[in-house]
C-alpha cells in the first residue's frame, strides 16, 4: 500500500497510476481517503515484482508535480 496525497485535478490520479505502471508495477487497488480543500489522500494498492523496487518507485511518483508519497 502506497499512500498518496496529490492535487485534486484532472489527470493527477492518471499520472500518478501511469509512474507506478513505468516500473513495472500493477495497481490492484484504489481508496479514495480524503478530498477538501484541493487534495485528495489516495491508498494505491500495488504489486512489484521485488521489493527492490520500491525506492525506484516512490521516486517515479514523486516527479508528478505537487504529489507526495507518505
Amino acid at each position: 500500500m502506497i499512500r498518496v496525497p496529490l492535487p485534486d485535478r484532472p489527470g493527477a490520479l492518471g499520472a500518478v497510476a501511469s509512474r507506478i505502471g513505468a516500473v513495472g508495477g500493477d495497481v490492484i487497488s484504489i481508496d479514495i481517503l480524503e478530498r477538501e480543500k484541493g487534495l485528495v489522500i489516495d491508498d494505491f494498492g500495488v504489486e512489484l515484482g521485488g521489493e527492490d523496487l520500491v525506492e525506484l518507485l516512490r521516486d517515479e511518483i514523486l516527479e508528478v508535480d505537487g504529489v507526495r508519497v507518505e
